[in-house]
């Protein structure tokens, strides 16, 4: 089986040799974290499956473990802006893997289902408090490490400092100066 970022209960059984049933019973019973899809099908993330094996001493199957690539989240209504960030990044290194979200019900769903290293959050989008996102990023047990590079074309002092006091671990201003940027990053995988 080749890694994914989010299991089904079938795939669990798989992995675990035991039936859907028994995998099913996990989750249901709170052993195995798992979220619902609005279809109600459960789903389990990478991180979790491999908590869960570890914490109940099974062995945990390389499938789990060789993800080499760091996975990095692009938040900006900026499509071009997204794709100029994400090339720049995989010139930078090879093994990153990017996604982007344009709007905040899509920051949610790639925190739960993509599993950011890092994320670089525009923090002035329409419709989106960034600001809050940072916060709310922190504050989740779930994505509390998440690393965050906070970016605005609205500079100043106090803006830069509302943004680190919401909880991003650096701050870059607009325009950017990618070979900053992807230093940045590559800096924040390393904590």
């Amino acid at each position: 089986m080749t890694p994914k970022n989010v299991y089904t209960t079938d795939d669990v059984g798989r992995i675990c040799n035991v039936s859907l049933s028994t995998a099913i019973n996990w989750v249901n019973t709170g052993k195995l974290p798992a979220y619902r899809t609005p279809g109600g099908h459960r789903r389990i993330t990478r991180k979790n499956l491999v908590e869960f094996l570890k914490k109940y001493k099974m062995p945990v199957p390389p499938c789990l473990t060789n993800d080499t690539g760091k996975r990095i989240l692009i938040v900006d209504d900026d499509k071009e802006m997204v794709r100029m960030l994400s090339r720049a990044l995989k010139h930078a290194n090879s093994t990153y893997e990017t996604a982007f979200a344009y709007d905040g019900f899509e920051v949610g769903r790639q925190l739960l289902v993509f599993q950011p290293d890092v994320v670089i959050l525009d923090i002035m989008l329409p419709g989106l408090n960034g600001f809050r996102v940072c916060q709310s990023i922190r504050s989740d047990e779930t994505t509390g490490n998440v690393k965050i590079l906070a970016i605005t074309g609205y500079d100043s002092p106090e803006v830069r400092q509302k943004i680190l006091e919401s909880g991003a671990d650096c701050y870059m201003p607009k325009p950017l100066e990618i070979k900053k940027l992807t230093e940045k990053v590559a800096t924040l995988l390393k904590r």
